[in-house]
């Protein structure tokens, strides 16, 4: 289960399915991915937590990865919808905070990468374990990995199989800090949501000659004028 709660500042996301420990199998990934597009475009940020005491995701359902060895059928709908999930998330255009309160493993890993900050408890751990089950992992996700940690660390994370905790998380780059992720969500969602959509788009594509623009119509924006009234 995916549930879906707006304060009308925050959107939370919550992974709900305690028995597999928030695994997630080809039908969980495509309610993610409707669920992320119910998402209040009015949302100021995005909060991706868990429902589950001690764990963020166990990554990808085995029970339902199990059936794609016998069942070549299955294969490219899972990796759709795996994707379709993922990509979902990265493309929201508010900041989006996955609070990691737990353990995180395989395609959560995957999932906490698309969102712009990953806040970790002193309880959380993370692996990729795919190698050890003798499968691969998304070229995307990889790709996402690398960029996070650098080759280096992703290979080790990719090739080893390892678990590692919070602190060396944050020291590889794969986490960004040790913190309250409803708390960061909450400070991000007080600043103005026209302005985090822009600063967010910024980010993605810095070389986009859209920006200037963008950077001076931000001046015409009523919480400008009203934080600098006392000026004029």
């Amino acid at each position: 289960m995916i549930r879906l709660d707006d304060d009308g500042t925050v959107a939370v996301l919550a992974l709900d399915r305690p028995a597999q420990r928030n695994a997630l199998a080809t039908s969980d990934w495509r309610l993610l991915e409707d669920t992320i597009a119910a998402v209040p475009r009015s949302a100021a940020a995005v909060l991706l937590r868990s429902s589950t005491p001690g764990i963020f995701s166990a990554g990808a359902d085995l029970r339902d990865l199990a059936l794609l060895a016998e069942d070549a059928g299955r294969r490219a709908p899972f990796r759709l919808a795996m994707r379709g999930a993922i990509d979902a998330l990265a493309a929201l255009p508010m900041p989006v905070v996955a609070a990691i309160d737990g353990g995180c493993f395989g395609a959560g890993v995957a999932l906490a990468l698309a969102a712009d900050l990953r806040i970790a408890s002193d309880l959380a751990s993370f692996a990729v374990p795919p190698a050890r089950l003798g499968i691969a992992y998304p070229a995307e996700d990889v790709a996402r990995l690398s960029a996070r940690v650098g080759e280096a660390q992703a290979a080790r994370l990719l090739f080893t199989g390892a678990t590692i905790d919070a602190a060396e998380a944050v020291r590889i780059g794969l986490v960004d800090t040790i913190d309250d992720g409803a708390a960061v969500a909450a400070a991000i969602a007080e600043n103005d949501p026209a302005a985090l959509v822009t600063l967010k788009a910024m980010l993605r594509s810095p070389s986009d000659t859209g920006h200037a623009a963008a950077f001076e119509e931000s001046f015409a924006n009523p919480r400008f004028a009203a934080a600098t009234k006392r000026y004029r």
